[in-house]
């Protein structure tokens, strides 16, 4: 079975939608607040947040997150964080 290939989309409003999806999927992670500032998207399953990072112990110095979620029948689930310096 072949993946239909898109492109990526870069866009700096996100959707209320988008919202809750990267929520559930960072739900369970405590000490860190993602406030969203861009998405990029296939806009089918895979979703890259850039993320302002809050965090409550000052020794963690992740300041811009790279969040990649992949959805998959309607589950977003989190493949990986990464910090951007």
């Amino acid at each position: 079975m072949l993946k239909e290939n898109r492109k990526m989309e870069i866009r700096s409003e996100i959707s209320i939608e988008e919202k809750v999806m990267l929520n559930d999927a960072l739900d369970g992670i405590n000490g860190f607040k993602f406030d969203p500032i861009t998405v990029i998207t296939n806009g089918v399953e895979d979703y890259y947040f850039i993320c302002k990072v809050k965090v409550i112990i000052k020794s963690l110095r992740m300041k811009i997150a790279k969040v990649h979620i992949r959805v998959s029948n309607n589950n977003p689930q989190l493949l990986r964080i990464e910090g951007i310096e």
